[in-house]
């Protein structure tokens, strides 16, 4: 009897291993593949069959904005971009100001103090006609518009 129970007692114990085992190769599979990661296969035909997990990240869009005075630069210009491409914005200004990227939801603000190169960055989360705006001089500087 006690033979049948150790032998019942250590098949529990390999199938709980087991089980431990495969739920952390699931987790470890599932993490790797929300990351964007990709894996290499063997098979030289299979490369690029699923696009949408090889898709490489949209470089972000840089816009460098220069306030001086009433003239602004960029000044009104549209700028193609894709959901889920970040945004750099890089902004000097002779006066302390903040620029608003009106994206949807809260947008996105940057405070820039007067004379000091500030810059900020934000992702693109929907698609969409989108204005960049100086908010003390009350002008559009650039008008994003996402796919």
């Amino acid at each position: 009897m006690a033979s049948r129970g150790s032998t019942a007692i250590a098949r529990r114990g390999r199938t709980a291993a087991a089980a431990v085992t495969v739920a952390a190769g699931l987790l470890l599979t599932g993490c790797g593949g929300a990351a964007g990661t990709s894996s290499t296969s063997a098979d030289p035909s299979a490369s690029g069959t699923n696009s949408a997990s090889t898709a490489p990240t949209p470089a972000p869009v840089t816009i460098a904005i220069t306030m001086t005075g009433d003239s602004v630069s960029p000044n009104g210009q549209k700028i193609d971009a894709t959901v889920g491409q970040s945004v750099v914005l890089q902004v000097t200004s002779d006066i302390a100001d903040e620029v608003h990227a009106h994206t949807g939801g809260d947008g996105y603000e940057l405070e820039v103090p007067a004379g000091k190169p500030t810059t900020g960055t934000f992702v693109l989360a929907s698609p969409g006609s989108f204005e960049i705006e100086s908010h003390h001089r009350e002008k559009i500087l650039a008008i994003l518009n996402v796919r």
